[in-house]
């Protein structure tokens, strides 16, 4: 028997106990290629090399069955041993579409097996979306299918992109984007590298040399704008506080609304002002189902960002709310499930309410859909100098090994710059930094528009209406008293440049950063 390990999630297909099988020094892969299918009855099934026959047998008792079963795949080993030594490839016949289904088979056991990191080594959704590319008529009525692998041309190959690029779609004259074509393309341009490496019954790949070949390019679509954000941000605030919650995180994190989704409050890290994105939620194209899929070891969207105090506050009122309707929340739940118990519930409803919440506010939800709200995020973090290797950390994009490395050269600090960036503008009521507010009371600012801005909030009135020396002195008063340590720089104003007043004043934002500055509608009214 093999010396692999026995896992529990194996033997849930078998009725014997885990202790016994223990005992009995069964392991996972003496399993493989078994099931119960009685009353200590087991059959025995495994495909034959290069065909798609299998050889099935019936056999009583599981010790038997496992031995019977080793027995079987030495027979075959020795078998394809010799075929090899006789110069004959066991695939040689293999038609595509044969290919095509030893190929998804493939797929589908690297699903079930575990990398050194004890992650499937093939995301689900990935298989699923591979199986369905390959039932889509594109494929599954293509000549190609009939064909034996080996006679498969670098000019067949071609004529079948050719015909791919000239299909049109079936509910109007218009030929099929260039993205969906892609797709199709990429699943027979992976099938044949499997035919070449794996099967290795061609020695190159026919559509390697294929020429106006389909490329994924991805789609212009609008943004929300700064301003659009701020809009946005104002109106959550009067939604539920389940969409307020995961809007405002989403938006600031920049994650994508599948790993939202999958947080769970043990994700947080309260002493750092972090969270940990590591799974994703996806629904299956084939069931329906709701799948969570631990993100994969070498993929860039694992990752430890830092959240503001708001958003924290925003899942603390999040959690207790669910509390006291009288549901038990442990740190181990997920953060956004049903309204009635701890179940998770499709991204397609947030979906749907992002869109209903958007067309309320006037704007086009078909043009700005949910995944718009991490594009927004990206593009408002990307405005300016900012450090761009932890702008890719942030978001988790990568799409090689060496952009990997790279971006594995930002940390935390880079990470809290970009969230104090976000935090400035669209969770200080003013929209300018302590030490501008500063300089607009000391009259250092020249920026016009920065001050009628913060003069127009605090006095709560339009820039015509303002009588600007008595307004700023107004406002001037209110923000000394607001922030003593103005009072004490000002001592020093004439020995200081623009740069030490930043650096003394960037010291003290954790002490101001939750107060709230009120428009000052009592003092208009007294004058």
């Amino acid at each position: 028997m093999n010396k692999s390990k026995l896992s529990k999630e194996t033997l849930e297909r078998f009725s014997i106990s885990f202790n016994k099988a223990k005992e009995l020094k069964i392991t996972d892969e003496d399993l493989k290629y078994i099931s119960e299918i009685g009353p200590d009855k087991f059959r025995i099934s495994i495909r034959k090399p290069g065909s798609k026959e299998r050889y099935t047998e019936v056999v009583y008792g599981l010790l038997n069955a496992i031995n019977r079963k080793w027995e079987i795949l030495d027979s075959i080993r020795k078998q394809c041993v010799r075929t090899q030594r006789e110069g004959i490839n066991a695939y040689i016949d293999f038609t595509v579409k044969d290919g095509f289904e030893n190929f998804l088979e493939y797929r589908k056991e690297l699903v079930n097996k575990k990398g050194p990191s004890g992650k499937p080594e093939l995301r689900r959704s990935t298989y699923e979306k591979n199986l369905i590319t390959y039932k889509d008529r594109l494929i599954s009525e293509s000549d190609l299918l009939n064909m034996k692998i080996v006679d498969v041309s670098t000019e067949i190959a071609q004529a079948f992109v050719d015909k791919l690029l000239s299909t049109r779609r079936l509910d109007s004259d218009e030929l099929l984007s260039e993205n969906t074509t892609n797709r199709h393309y990429a699943f027979v341009h992976m099938a044949f590298e499997y035919f070449k490496n794996t099967l290795k019954v061609i020695s190159s790949n026919p559509f390697d040399a294929t020429k106006g070949k389909p490329k994924y390019r991805p789609k212009n679509r609008d943004y929300l704008a700064t301003i659009d954000m701020h809009f946005v941000l104002d109106e959550i605030s009067k939604k539920n506080i389940r969409f307020k919650t995961l809007i405002n995180l989403v938006l600031e994190t920049g994650m994508r609304i599948e790993e939202a989704v999958a947080i769970k409050f043990s994700d947080i890290n309260r002493y750092r002002s972090t969270i940990n994105i590591m799974r994703s939620v996806t629904k299956s194209r084939l069931t329906g189902e709701l799948i969570v899929e631990d993100l994969l070891k070498t993929d860039a969207s694992i990752r430890e960002i830092t959240i503001s105090d708001c958003v924290l506050s925003l899942i603390d009122h999040y959690r207790s709310f669910r509390e006291e309707l009288g549901m038990k929340v442990s740190n181990d739940d997920f953060i956004f499930t049903s309204w009635d118990d701890n179940e998770l519930i499709s991204p397609d409803r947030y979906t749907e309410e992002w869109n209903k919440f958007l067309d309320q506010l006037g704007y086009n939800s078909q043009d700005l859909p949910l995944r718009i709200v991490r594009h927004s995020s990206a593009s408002f973090m990307l405005q300016g100098e900012t450090n761009f290797k932890a702008v890719k950390k942030r978001f988790g994009w990568s799409k090689d090994s060496t952009m990997m490395a790279v971006y594995e050269q930002s940390n935390l600090d880079d990470d809290r710059r970009l969230l104090e960036k976000f935090d400035e503008e669209f969770r200080n009521a003013l929209g300018v930094s302590y030490a501008e507010l500063y300089s607009i009371c000391m009259g250092r600012l020249n920026n016009k528009r920065k001050i009628n801005n913060v003069l127009q909030k605090i006095l709560n009135k339009s820039v015509d209406e303002i009588d600007y020396d008595t307004d700023l002195q107004l406002c001037k008063n209110y923000l000394f008293d607001l922030f003593p340590i103005f009072n004490k720089i000002a001592k020093i104003d004439d020995e200081l440049d623009d740069e030490d007043i930043e650096a003394l004043l960037i010291g003290f934002k954790p002490i101001y950063k939750k107060i709230k500055i009120e428009p000052l509608k009592e003092q208009i009214t007294q004058r």
